[in-house]
């Protein structure tokens, strides 16, 4: 594929040069007015030189490198981010691993480096690298962005305490799984960058119930999800039938796959080494359940099943395995099918929330498809901070409304880590190697009011989010600001759930970029003679609702666009004319005078505009959010390429399954796909008139 194929099919008329990693390399870490000066200036070492420069410190460390035949790669060129434990972290680790019943019973001790066999070398190294940059200023609470060699992702949260040298002040601590902490950090090196460490971190081979199991506070749900036999359906870890593309390989970050540019010429994309199948559990602590005065799997039976046999017609008298079982309801609720760790449940990363988020006028919100069948869960991120499964409303400078439903708050990070750090037999809040559990603060349950109010809402689902592939294979949500960030990552037919398409079909999803003419810089490009049907989220009531697709327009001649015109389709049958991705606000055919909507007109003609428009079967773009192009334009006014097209209006059931087809008419082309809109009617054509947001 020569690289100009794919210049200008993206809905991008602008892209900002990025050029993170000299930037990082120059950066100071947070709060150093009360940090002693650790950084290390660089001088030309790579991490192998800044390690052996300090053998006295880390020869436990470049023993276990050299051994697990990862030394060489630490000398040459790259973008590594070495997590080095000292000398005194591995003699902690030594009388930790002589400690464990499993070593006890079998007569093992470990006093020195070299009682460590060739297996437990490679697990320490490939668990303290990673072949990305990480400044600890540049990172959010939550996990790292890329996984490390072990394709594991580490926890990062940052916490104060006094500083030792003037009690007066406080630092800031940075910590990795909660158990590390980072006593020297953001070190520059030739190839990367040394973040040293004070104990070594130690990942399992345990599933997600098994270390679930490990937790004494939540013993009431651990009971409930062996009883349902959910527990079988978390234990599943790689798609063995799963082969990446082996020709024309590279190796890029911490994956590999197939050479293939998109069009920049610094684009790279990839697929996937392997398929993962992950999960999170939202899970409610037993002192949670005993101030509900639920005390036993009986108790909990008794308080969920009226509900649920109201709200989702649950049958009390199936077998406890029976998804129409309310325990299993229940259950299933609480579990969704990828792993999200808290930073990534919704956009967060600052380029897009800071400055770029109409905060005040809509919370940062996406929908998953729980395990329960047919349900939906609503995870807001408000401006007031922190995440909510189920929360409905924000501030909104019109009407002066609040929230109207609080919903479950998931505990944060360091939250998390204190509660799981009371008891010692607790591995690493992130050590399953196939998902993660969150704690959260209220009983979560699939309730009439959740059904018929909460989610009576516009329902704006990411591209991005409906298919657990693209989150567990670490394609969503990469920014274009890491250092890595700048590659694709492909899905090969068949290996993609929710998602079924044709042998001509491409279908790639990109990192994010805040230069993007797209919803909080997230799209999927659809590429080739395209056809591809894509299975919607359930909604939460039956009635009417309009389907929409929001796109960026793109001229024939406009960056060698070949968008061109496609048919949708929903359930197999046609939804209108074709459309013509190609054509915006200037054209007649969508706003029916060929003028352009500005935010200084009369708002009375404005609202004419909309309606005119709307009778056409479009909508201008949201105005909640702005892209750095432009200085910050939004989304509606001033922006005449992004459109929202209305698919279709029909009535829609939440126990029936519904297939959203696009299918490309004209020759090989492209599609940008960023977001749908499932809306109901008491929103679209309600008493109050839909916002723009």
């Amino acid at each position: 594929m020569k690289i100009k194929r794919f210049a200008g099919k993206l809905s991008k008329l602008l892209i900002l040069p990025v050029l993170v990693a000299c930037v990082l390399l120059t950066q100071q870490g947070c709060l150093k007015e009360v940090v002693p000066d650790n950084y290390y200036t660089f001088t030309g070492e790579t991490v192998a030189d800044f390690l052996s420069n300090r053998e006295e410190s880390f020869s436990d460390f470049i023993y276990v490198l050299k051994k697990a035949d990862i030394w060489g790669e630490m000398k040459t060129y790259g973008n590594y981010t070495c997590f080095a434990p000292t000398n005194d972290a591995f003699e902690a680790f030594y009388k930790e691993k002589s400690n464990l019943k499993v070593n006890k019973d079998a007569g093992k001790t470990y006093s020195s480096v070299t009682d460590l066999s060739k297996e437990e070398c490679d697990t320490v190294a490939f668990t303290h690298i990673i072949r990305s940059l990480f400044y600890c200023k540049d990172l959010i609470d939550g996990a790292l962005p890329y996984p490390n060699i072990m394709d594991r992702y580490l926890v990062y949260t940052t916490d104060s305490a006094r500083n030792e040298d003037d009690t007066t002040k406080i630092k800031v601590v940075y910590r990795l799984n909660g158990k590390s902490t980072i006593i020297e950090r953001d070190d520059s090196v030739q190839n990367g960058v040394v973040q040293i460490i004070d104990k070594v971190l130690s990942p399992s081979n345990s599933t997600l119930p098994n270390v679930m199991a490990l937790d004494p506070s939540i013993k009431l749900f651990n009971e409930a999800l062996v009883a349902t036999g959910m527990i079988d359906s978390l234990t599943i870890y790689m798609d063995a039938t799963y082969r990446s593309p082996s020709y024309d390989s590279i190796t890029y970050g911490a994956k590999t796959g197939v050479k293939y540019h998109t069009g920049l010429e610094d684009d790279t994309g990839i697929f996937p080494e392997h398929r993962y199948f992950k999960f999170t559990a939202f899970v409610e602590t037993d002192s949670l359940f005993n101030a509900k005065n639920i005390y036993t799997l009986e108790d909990l039976r008794n308080y969920i099943t009226p509900i649920l046999v109201e709200s989702c017609g649950a049958d009390p008298n199936a077998p406890d395995t029976d998804r129409r079982n309310p325990l299993n309801m229940f259950v299933s609720y609480h579990l969704l099918p990828e792993q999200l760790f808290y930073d990534q449940f919704n956009i967060s990363q600052p380029e897009f929330t800071d400055g770029y988020t109409h905060w005040d006028a809509i919370d940062i919100e996406d929908y998953y498809e729980t395990m329960q069948p047919h349900t939906l869960m609503r995870i807001s991120y408000p401006k007031t901070g922190g995440h909510y499964i189920n929360r409905k409303g924000a501030p909104r400078a019109e009407n002066g409304k609040g929230v109207e439903v609080r919903g479950v708050r998931i505990y944060d990070p360091a939250e998390d880590i204190i509660m799981k750090s009371k008891f010692k037999d607790q591995a690493d809040a992130s050590s399953a190697i196939n998902g993660v559990y969150h704690y959260i603060d209220d009983i979560l349950i699939y309730d009439k009011k959740t059904r018929e109010e909460t989610l009576n809402v516009r329902i704006r689902i990411m591209c991005n989010t409906m298919s657990p592939d693209f989150i567990n294979s670490g394609a969503r949500g990469r920014a274009s600001t890491d250092v890595n960030g700048n590659y694709t990552v492909g899905f090969l037919k068949g290996f993609c759930k929710n998602v079924v398409r044709s042998d001509e079909t491409e279908l790639w999803v990109r990192y994010r970029n805040n230069s993007f003419t797209c919803f909080f810089g997230d799209e999927m490009t659809i590429m080739g003679v395209y056809d591809v049907t894509f299975r919607l989220p359930p909604v939460p009531t039956a009635g009417t609702y309009e389907l929409r697709f929001y796109y960026c327009a793109m001229e024939t001649d406009q960056f060698n666009s070949d968008r061109g015109v496609v048919q949708f389709y929903l359930n197999g049958d046609p939804c209108g004319i074709p459309v013509d991705l190609r054509i915006n606000q200037t054209n007649p055919k969508v706003t029916g005078d060929g003028k352009v909507v500005n935010e200084d007109d009369d708002p009375d003609y404005i609202r004419q505009k909309e309606k005119a428009m709307h009778s056409r079967g479009y909508m201008l773009g949201m105005d909640s959010y702005t892209t750095q192009r432009g200085g910050g334009v939004n989304l509606c006014w001033g922006r005449e390429d992004c459109l929202r097209k209305i698919v279709t209006t029909d009535y829609f059931y939440p126990d029936k399954d519904y297939f959203f087809r696009i299918r490309l008419l004209t020759d090989n082309g492209c599609c940008p796909f960023n977001c749908i809109e499932l809306v109901p009617k008491s929103i679209f054509a309600g008493d109050i008139p839909e916002d723009r947001h």
